[in-house]
């Protein structure tokens, strides 16, 4: 099972896309889903935005599967400065749908990934 404080570890030889999807895929089928976000991600060699992202996650899994929230998600080193946008699009009615959409739990730290960002087919 990938907790999501392995992520920035095994980055650093698999692709982060890859690496996440994979800790998504160990959280649905795990019984035990809090310890897969009970701990703090170290920042690793992850983009800024990629280690937020962690932080957005585990919130939003939290909150959607009746969860305590871990605390470190809490701490202002996971909000973006600037606003990040899927795709790093520069169109601003496409900009405008990801804030209208993207979570709270994205919005909260200037993430706009929209509605989807946590969906696996």
């Amino acid at each position: 099972m990938v907790k999501i404080k392995d992520i920035p570890k095994l980055s650093e030889t698999h692709d982060f896309t890859l690496v996440f999807c994979t800790f998504l895929d160990d959280f649905k089928r795990d019984a035990n889903k809090f310890e897969l976000i009970a701990e703090e991600p170290p920042r690793g060699n992850l983009k800024k935005k990629d280690w937020c992202m962690l932080a957005c996650a585990a919130h939003k899994l939290a909150r959607d599967n009746g969860l305590q929230t871990p605390e470190w998600v809490y701490d202002k080193k996971f909000v973006m400065t600037t606003p990040v946008y899927a795709f790093n699009t520069k169109n601003e009615k496409y900009k405008k749908f990801l804030k209208d959409t993207s979570p709270e739990e994205y919005r909260s730290r200037n993430i706009y990934y929209g509605d989807g960002v946590l969906q696996r087919v």
